[in-house]
């Protein structure tokens, strides 16, 4: 099937229930579409946008729509906050019902396209709105492949984020540690997590140097700081079972068996639902360094603005450190246009307001991170809100950065890592565990490009 015979594809009812059905929601739990009300002006094309973000990510994001409805006189924009958004934008779009915009991960990216539930950017080409024309060179080479999937791109980004190293200064200097001096290497990473642990008499964990499994939100990431990946893009193939790979995660089970698998679990288990809170173990100072994204310095900003914290690059495998790389992981919101919206024309114009550089390093001033374009303003990092944002700038720019793979399987996938990780953790055995999960992985690649062929042919 072609690019362009794709985009003519039309998601069905029956594919959109089935999707919503693994999130046991139904169609009545689905956003309702606002109706005119007083507060919008006479004359306005009003336009649906579906965001996930809530809180203070989503008050950001009102900013930037306020800001749109106020300074020009023909669109106005509700934004509308939704909840478990993926499954219920397909059935919305597989109902016949999408909202104008719809703002999702870019894991979701291969779903939808395939399944031609979004336009792609080139399906809008000459239409004339006023608008310079979206130029992809605007974007950093690394989220450009995000938004891009079989050559073409599919939507726009929402802001982006890497991961780096948080480190407690305070804890630093109370155990004679240079707190200006964050680990470079995972060795050294190793040598100051077992400096900073903090024991009870009974062998308990009451304060946490460095845990892998805290937060645990990134069971893959861990190959990319020995200079692997997990998926190769060309060949479409998982690959988290080669050496690289191998050596990585063995440095992950040595931390869990230097610790005790049991004793690490339960310290991380208190903070289930505290992460973000005054409660996170970084925030209350119960982890004395943690990798989390730039958002992290919103919430201390948020819930304990007095703590004396840096954050940085995080570590690599000391054969890397003097290589001059900076491998790193990269990941995107992103904003994207269903197919058979009912205002195609107003949500392109919105769209390219989006994608403006102003406007991302608004956002990404907001939700205090690196901003995802090619170049950034010469002031983008003054009184930005996460003082070292220049750090994970320095990431997202960077040519070795990993981004996720661009895989319909890749959810699959990511649960699957989970439980690898948990059991590696446990002390399973490393090669073994890997290449039981490369080989569920690869079934499940092989099942869905065959399923690919059979629609091709149909």
């Amino acid at each position: 099937m072609s690019d362009r015979a794709e985009s003519t594809l039309h998601l069905t009812r029956r594919t959109a229930l089935g999707a919503l059905a693994a999130g046991a929601a139904g169609w009545a739990l689905l956003p309702s579409r606002p109706r005119s009300h007083a507060g919008v002006p006479r004359g306005r094309t009003e336009i649906t946008y579906w965001e996930k973000w809530t809180n203070r990510e989503g008050e950001a994001i009102q900013a930037v729509v306020d800001r749109f409805n106020q300074t020009q006189s023909r669109i106005w924009v509700h934004r509308i906050p939704v909840a478990d958004i993926t499954s219920k934008a397909m059935v919305a779009i597989g109902g016949g019902d999408p909202p104008d915009l719809v703002g999702f991960f870019t894991y979701n990216v291969p779903q939808f396209a395939e399944a031609g539930a979004i336009m792609a950017m080139d399906e809008f080409d000459g239409l004339r709105d006023g608008l310079p024309p979206l130029d992809p060179d605007l974007y950093a080479p690394a989220v450009r492949r995000l938004l891009t999937y079989r050559g073409r791109q599919r939507v726009g980004v929402n802001t982006c984020y890497t991961l780096g190293l948080y480190w407690n200064r305070a804890h630093f200097r109370e155990r004679g540690l240079d707190p200006d001096q964050p680990p470079t290497t995972l060795d050294r990473l190793d040598e100051l997590g077992e400096a900073l642990t903090a024991l009870a008499q009974d062998g308990r964990i009451e304060r946490a140097g460095f845990l892998q499994n805290m937060p645990g939100w990134w069971p893959t990431i861990w190959p990319i700081f020995f200079g692997a990946d997990v998926y190769d893009a060309e060949a479409d193939t998982c690959t988290i079972a080669g050496d690289a790979c191998i050596r990585a995660y063995e440095w992950v089970q040595a931390t869990a068996r230097r610790f005790g698998p049991e004793q690490t679990r339960s310290f991380m288990a208190q903070f289930g639902r505290s992460n973000h809170s005054a409660q996170d173990p970084f925030i209350s100072g119960r982890a004395s360094m943690i990798m989390q994204g730039p958002w992290m310095a919103n919430f201390i900003n948020a819930f304990n603005p007095g703590l004396d914290y840096g954050a940085a690059v995080f570590p690599m495998a000391d054969e890397l450190a003097g290589a001059g790389v900076l491998p790193g992981l990269l990941e995107a919101d992103v904003l994207a246009i269903p197919r058979a919206c009912p205002h195609p024309e107003e949500a392109w114009t919105f769209f390219k307001h989006m994608q403006s550089v102003g406007v991302q390093e608004a956002l990404a001033r907001a939700h205090c991170k690196p901003s995802p374009m090619r170049t950034t303003s010469p002031g983008f990092a003054v009184g930005h809100g996460n003082p070292f944002v220049g750090a994970f700038d320095a990431i997202a720019k960077s040519p070795d950065v990993k981004v996720l793979p661009q895989t319909r399987v890749w959810k699959q996938f990511s649960d699957l890592s989970i439980s690898a990780f948990d059991a590696i953790w446990s002390g399973a055995d490393v090669p073994t565990e890997l290449a039981a999960l490369q080989s569920r992985v690869n079934d499940q690649i092989a099942t869905d490009a065959a399923r690919r062929a059979r629609r091709s042919r149909a």
